[in-house]
C-alpha cells in the first residue's frame, strides 16, 4: 500500500523501543492482497464504532496459502507490535494464561533436581510468582496475536477460555487479577482445513470472530506475480507452465483425499531451483509431489492428473527451451571478446531431447502388489493362511426371539427412512427397506471374489493400525513443576512438584463410512456389477480390521408399482453380523435408480451417528433415472440440494463412478467429490486406500 499512515489505528500511542521492534517490517518481495486490502479496510471503517469494532479474524485455509504472511501484514499495517501463540495438542489452560511456579535460584534448583526434597529445611521459604502466556502479555499491552492452529487442541474446554477474552469488552481471570482487553488488541487465528490431528473449532469461538477469510491458492497471475517477486525468476512462460502443474495437483490432492498439500510454498522453493538451474521435472518431485505424498499409488494418481491434462508435454517442452537457453548463454560467454575459440566445436550437435519423467522406485507397480510381510498381520477374521476366516452359513435356525429382533429391526429401518423423506419430493413414492438373506451360494462367491483382494486390504490395514493406536493415561498427571489443579497432599514433598496437569482425552478412531451401490440395470454391463462386489468386499474388511462402523446399502427403483423405491440394507452398524458379508453377495443388477432419495436416506443414518468425520461413498454407473420424470435436470438438482443440506450436517461426499456418464456425476459431486474409476480392477484399492486417508 503506498501510504504506510493509512491503516494505522492508534497514531498517537507511544510505543517502546522494544514494541517497535516487534512491528513486521514488510520486505521488498511483499505483494498486497485482495484479503489483506479487504481487511485492513473493514477493520479501520469500524474501529470507532463500538460494538461493530471488528478486532477478531480468522484465516482458515490449506498449508502454505499466506496466512501467517498475512497476520504479518496487518502487523505492518495498523503499526500494531506482533506476537504470536502455536498451539499443541495437549495445551491445557495453564498454557492458555499461565502458571504459578516456584522461585528458586537456579543454584537451588539443581540442588532440588539432584537431592530431591531432602535439600530444603524446614524454615525455608518457597516463594511463587504467576507467570502470565504470551496471550496474556498481548491481550494486555495491545499487540496484534496470532494463535496458531487452535484446532490441534485435544481438549475443547481449553479454548472456552479464550471465550470470554475474545468478546470486545472481555476479561481474562488471573490468578492474581483480573485484566481488561487493551482497546487495540487484535486476535488473528489461523488454521487448517480439515487436517490429520485437528478438530472443528469450537463453535462460540467461532462466533467471536467478526471477520473471516478463506485462504485458498490464489489465481495463476497472482502466484505469478509472487513468484517473480519472491525469487527474482521472470520467464513469465515457465511460471505459467508451474503454476498450472501446481493447480492441477492441488485438485487431484483434494479430488482423492491425498492429506498433502500444492501450495504457494512449494511453488515459490520450485521456481526457484529452476532459475538456479534444477530440472522442471525432477525439482518437481523434490519441490512439490514428495511433499504431498510418497506413497507409489497416490504419486501415480497425481502423475496421471497431471498427463491427462498435457502439463508433462508442456514440461518436456520448457525443460527443451531451457537448455537451449542455457547452451546459447554458454556459447555467448565463450565467444564475447577476444577468445580464441579453436576449441569449440561448432559442428557439435545439441542434445534436445526432453527428460524422462522421473517416478518413484515402486511407482509402477500394480495397486495389487503387497510386500512379503503383509501376511504376518493379525486378525480375528484372518485364518492361519492369510484368507479369510468364514462362519458357516446359517449354522443353526434362528430363535423365534432373534427372528423377532430381525423383523423389528427391519421395521425399524423402514420408518427411519420414510420419515426422512417425507419433506422431501420423494415423500409420495413407495418405498421398501429389505435386510437381504445369504445362503450357501453366497458364502462360496465371497470366498472366490475375496480372495485376490484380501492382499491388499491386510496391507493398507497394517499401515493404517498403527496411526489408530492411542495410549490410555489418567486425567492428570501428577507431580508436576506447574500445572491447572494444585495438589495439597503433595506439599509434604516439599519438591516443589505440586501441580497436576490435564492429559489429552483418549481417543479412537472418529470414522463412520457409508457405501451406496447404485443396482440399476446398466450395472450388469461390462463387469461393472463385480467390481462393486469387490469394493464392497475390500472397503467392508478394511473397515472390520480397523474396528470403523460401516453402512452398506443398494438401491434401485421401479421395482413394481407397489414397490417405487428398494433400499437393500446389507450391512447397518447399529445391527452387525458376522455373516453380513455374505449379505453382500446379494447386490444385482435390477431396474432404474432413484439417487437422491438414497443419498438422504443414507446420508442422514450416517448423520446420526457419534463419530466425527462420516464418509459417504456412491459407486455408480449413471445418471439419475427413474419412473415418473425422476430424471435431467430435475434430478440432478434434487442430488445437489440433498448433498448439499448433508454437507452442512457434517457428511463428505464421494462418488466413485464406473460407467459412461462420468461427465454428468463430476457435475453433479464437483471436482472434489469425483472419482473417475476408468479401470474397474482398481475399484477395490482406490476406495480402500480412501477411506484410510480420512483415518
Amino acid at each position: 500500500m503506498n501510504n504506510q499512515e493509512e491503516y494505522k489505528l492508534s497514531p498517537t500511542r507511544q510505543l517502546s523501543d522494544i514494541e517497535k521492534g516487534l512491528i513486521w517490517k514488510k520486505p521488498l518481495s511483499h505483494k498486497v492482497s485482495e484479503e489483506e486490502l479487504r481487511i485492513c479496510k473493514e477493520i479501520k471503517r469500524n474501529w470507532h464504532r463500538g460494538e461493530m469494532k471488528i478486532a477478531n479474524i480468522l484465516l482458515e485455509g490449506d498449508a502454505g496459502s499466506g496466512k501467517t504472511q498475512l497476520a504479518k501484514a496487518l502487523s505492518a499495517e495498523f503499526g500494531l507490535p506482533y506476537t504470536k501463540v502455536t498451539c499443541f495438542a495437549d495445551m491445557d489452560k495453564s498454557d492458555i494464561i499461565g502458571a504459578i511456579l516456584p522461585v528458586i535460584s537456579s543454584e537451588r534448583l539443581e540442588q532440588v533436581e539432584s537431592a530431591e526434597q531432602s535439600v530444603l529445611k524446614e524454615d525455608d521459604v518457597v516463594e511463587y510468582r504467576f507467570y502470565p502466556s504470551e496471550i496474556v502479555r498481548a491481550y494486555q499491552k495491545g499487540y496484534l496475536l496470532e494463535i496458531q492452529e487452535p484446532t490441534v487442541i485435544r481438549d475443547a474446554a481449553v479454548l472456552m477460555a479464550l471465550n470470554s477474552a475474545l468478546e470486545l469488552d472481555g476479561s481474562i481471570n488471573l490468578p492474581t487479577e483480573i485484566i481488561r482487553r487493551h482497546p487495540d488488541f487484535i486476535a488473528v487465528i489461523t488454521t487448517n482445513r480439515s487436517y490429520a490431528g485437528t478438530r472443528p473449532l469450537n463453535e462460540a469461538l467461532r462466533d467471536r470472530v467478526q471477520h473471516t477469510e478463506k485462504m485458498d491458492l490464489p489465481t495463476k497471475e497472482i502466484m505469478i506475480e509472487r513468484a517473480m517477486s519472491k525469487t527474482g525468476y521472470r520467464d513469465e512462460k515457465v511460471l505459467d507452465v508451474l503454476a498450472d502443474i501446481i493447480i492441477i495437483l492441488d485438485k487431484t490432492a483434494r479430488a482423492n483425499a491425498i492429506k498433502g498439500v500444492a501450495g504457494m510454498r512449494s511453488f515459490f522453493y520450485w521456481a526457484d531451483a529452476v532459475a538456479g538451474g534444477a530440472s522442471a521435472k525432477e525439482s518437481l518431485y523434490h519441490k512439490v509431489i514428495y511433499k504431498i505424498t510418497t506413497d507409489s499409488e497416490e504419486i501415480k494418481l497425481l502423475e496421471e492428473a497431471l498427463k491427462s491434462h498435457g502439463l508433462l508435454a508442456g514440461l518436456d517442452q520448457i525443460e527443451m527451451e531451457l537448455k537451449k537457453k542455457r547452451i546459447f548463454d554458454e556459447v555467448e560467454i565463450r565467444t564475447c571478446g577476444n577468445i580464441d575459440d579453436t576449441d569449440f566445436d561448432h559442428n557439435k550437435k545439441v542434445e534436445e531431447q526432453g527428460i524422462v519423467l522421473k517416478k518413484s522406485a515402486d511407482s509402477d507397480e500394480s495397486t495389487s502388489d503387497v510386500s512379503d510381510d503383509s501376511t504376518d498381520m493379525e486378525s480375528s477374521e484372518m485364518g492361519e493362511d492369510g484368507t479369510p476366516k468364514y462362519h458357516q452359513s446359517n449354522p443353526e435356525t434362528m430363535s423365534d426371539d432373534a427372528k423377532q429382533k430381525d423383523r423389528d429391526f427391519r421395521k425399524k429401518l423402514n420408518r427411519d427412512a420414510r420419515e426422512v423423506v417425507s419433506d422431501s419430493i420423494h415423500k409420495k413414492v413407495k418405498l421398501i427397506v429389505h435386510r437381504p438373506d445369504y445362503g450357501y451360494e453366497s458364502e462360496q462367491e465371497y470366498i472366490s471374489l475375496s480372495k485376490e483382494l484380501m492382499p491388499v486390504v491386510r496391507e493398507i490395514a497394517r499401515k493404517t493400525l498403527p496411526l489408530l493406536e492411542h495410549e490410555t493415561s489418567s486425567e492428570f498427571a501428577r507431580n508436576q513443576f506447574y500445572g491447572s489443579k494444585f495438589q495439597a497432599d503433595s506439599v509434604a514433598y516439599r519438591d516443589f512438584r505440586y501441580f497436576a496437569k490435564k492429559r489429552p482425552p483418549t481417543e479412537s478412531p472418529s470414522l463412520a463410512v457409508g457405501l451406496r451401490v447404485d443396482e440399476s440395470a446398466s450395472m450388469s454391463a461390462f463387469g461393472r456389477l463385480e467390481a462393486a462386489k469387490r469394493a464392497v468386499i475390500a472397503v467392508y474388511e478394511f473397515c472390520q480390521m480397523c474396528h470403523i462402523p460401516i453402512l452398506i446399502y443398494g438401491d434401485t427403483a421401479d421395482a413394481s408399482k407397489q414397490e417405487q423405491m428398494s433400499i437393500y440394507a446389507y450391512t447397518d452398524f447399529d445391527k452387525t453380523d458376522a455373516n453380513d458379508r455374505f449379505r453382500l453377495m446379494g447386490i444385482r443388477a435390477r431396474s432404474n435408480n432413484r439417487d437422491g432419495m438414497a443419498l438422504r436416506i443414507m446420508a442422514d443414518r450416517l448423520a446420526g451417528s457419534l463419530q466425527q468425520t462420516k464418509l459417504l461413498i456412491s459407486i455408480s454407473d449413471g445418471q439419475p433415472k427413474a419412473m415418473d420424470d425422476y430424471t435431467g435436470n430435475y434430478a440432478i438438482k434434487d442430488m445437489q440440494q440433498t448433498i448439499a443440506e448433508y454437507e452442512r450436517k457434517g457428511i463428505t461426499f464421494l462418488a466413485a463412478a464406473i460407467g459412461q456418464d462420468k461427465e454428468v456425476i463430476n457435475q453433479i459431486y464437483g471436482n472434489e467429490k469425483f472419482l473417475d474409476i476408468t479401470n474397474l480392477t482398481e475399484l477395490p484399492s482406490k476406495l480402500v486406500r480412501i477411506i484410510a486417508r480420512y483415518l
